[in-house]
């Protein structure tokens, strides 16, 4: 079955429904592709071959026999590897943490699972999902499908190349502060941060969710249908609400739009990335939308408070041996930049936490009379593979104060740099408006530009050889294939 161009999760259904193509060519075909780029991209953990292979052969059983579950039966698909597959591995992206054997699938696994979904691999992070890179203790350093030299961003770097490179078409990552969207941006992907609470996690921390990235609008809305299933596991989700997320027809003139490019006075992103999003926004203005720039917001201390607390939790966990085993054998650079945090005393904590709740109010304030809100992803389009991404944190921050509100957020592509790096448009709704942001986003994925659209074949087709990672890094070139089941 392979393709230059491979099937999405829609174009795959449409082929078992017509007898053309069966889950088990599709499972097939990914394994194929996992093998072709892994050497190089390194962004899976745990291969689970054998089993996709068994589920493929139910899965087209009961689409032979007329039974299929619907339209998620029988699509592949990948889970960060802090979103657990029962009998497989957890380390969350650290060399400090022996992997623990999961003895359950994480909600978003289950419901996909139990739509007939078939899981592929666990895909790489960083460590504890801790920096906008793909650099990590435990798998080494993953890198961009686009380009091997070139930084994937994080948290869910794994996803994001698994998505680019068509290991499968439905790929679940997970967003404290921009985890699905950065990497969606830089690999030219779709990566949707829904409504917290809207998909059911475990290990609920605020602002943290789970959501889908694929090559597509409407994968992504699929995997929702499943993905918002309840599970009581999670004190946090919300109350089940029936939503047909198939319907991504939109009527883009009757819309308010704000765009943000500044949210703090004096920090914007780059010309060459704030060009593609104001291109971005011409597309809506020529469908009949209302554009309105939206003034700056934030102070630099209420932009930087999301980060701040989050640091302090990271560091908290690290030093918690009920999650980490060896400090010392996590990533040190990561352990190095929490160091600041590590004396913060109880007042700066009450007044980092005074400061979100301002965060969140003025976030709501700039943004609440417009039925959608566009805005740069990350002010910057990309950095080296082996680069911790710090630099991410010298110009402005358009993804965290979307976590601290809880409101819905998607990246999709809206350009390249003239050296060929990917530029995400992120759309942000009202809490509680996902399908709304979704039908944006479809919109414009059929309406922007030619130079805008991914060409996949570019990050399919081209052969790669770059080196291992480094040694004094990693010792071990990371624990890639640590539990790999062929």
């Amino acid at each position: 079955m392979t393709q230059t161009t491979p099937l999405t999760a829609i174009q795959l259904a449409a082929a078992y429904e017509a007898g053309k193509l069966t889950p088990l060519d599709a499972v097939e075909d990914c394994l194929a592709r996992i093998t072709h780029f892994e050497p190089v991209h390194r962004a899976t953990y745990v291969v689970d071959a054998e089993r996709a292979k068994a589920d493929a052969r139910e899965s087209t059983r009961r689409w032979i026999q007329g039974a299929h579950l619907g339209p998620l039966d029988g699509i592949p698909f990948t889970a960060k590897e802090n979103q657990a597959r029962q009998g497989l591995p957890q380390s969350y992206g650290t060399a400090g943490r022996v992997p623990v054997t999961a003895a359950a699938d994480s909600p978003p696994v289950a419901r996909l699972r139990e739509a007939g979904a078939i899981f592929i691999a666990s895909t790489t992070m960083p460590d504890l999902s801790g920096i906008g890179s793909g650099i990590s203790s435990r798998h080494g350093i993953t890198r961009n499908a686009w380009n091997p030299a070139w930084n994937p961003a994080g948290s869910s770097s794994g996803a994001a190349v698994a998505a680019a490179l068509g290991y499968a078409p439905i790929n679940i990552g997970t967003d404290i502060g921009g985890s699905v969207r950065a990497p969606a941006s830089f690999n030219a992907v779709v990566g949707f941060k829904p409504t917290f609470g809207r998909v059911p996690i475990l290990d609920t921390y605020t602002g943290r969710v789970a959501g889908p990235m694929s090559r597509t609008v409407a994968d992504a809305a699929l995997a929702m249908s499943a993905l918002a299933l309840p599970d009581d596991r999670d004190w946090s989700a919300l109350p089940p609400e029936v939503i047909n997320w198939t319907d991504l027809e939109i009527d883009i003139s009757i819309l308010r739009i704000g765009l943000s490019l500044e949210p703090v006075p004096g920090a914007r992103a780059t010309p060459e990335v704030e060009d593609i999003v104001l291109r971005a926004a011409e597309t809506f203005r020529a469908g009949g939308a209302q554009i309105e720039e939206i003034a700056p917001y934030l102070t630099s201390e209420e932009a930087q408070s999301w980060t701040t607390l989050f640091s302090a939790h990271l560091w908290a966990q690290l030093n918690n041996p009920r999650i980490i085993d060896d400090i010392g054998a996590a990533n040190p650079e990561f352990v190095q930049a929490l160091a600041p945090v590590a004396d913060m005393p109880a007042l700066a904590l009450i007044r980092g936490i005074d400061a979100v709740q301002e965060l969140i109010a003025q976030t709501v304030a700039a943004i609440e009379k417009f039925d959608i809100v566009l805005s740069p992803v990350l002010w910057m389009a990309g950095g080296d593979a082996d680069s911790l991404m710090s630099e991410l944190g010298d110009g402005p921050s358009f993804t965290p104060q979307h976590n601290a509100t809880g409101a819905p957020a998607v990246s999709i592509n809206a350009g390249f740099t003239a050296e060929g790096r990917p530029v995400g448009l992120q759309i942000i709704g009202p809490r509680r408006q996902d399908l709304r942001v979704l039908q944006v986003a479809n919109w414009f994925e059929m309406h922007r530009v030619e130079e805008a659209r991914p060409e996949w074949r570019n990050s399919t087709q081209i052969e790669f050889s770059v080196p291992r990672s480094p040694e004094r890094r990693y010792p071990n070139g990371g624990c890639h294939d640590w539990h790999r089941n062929r």
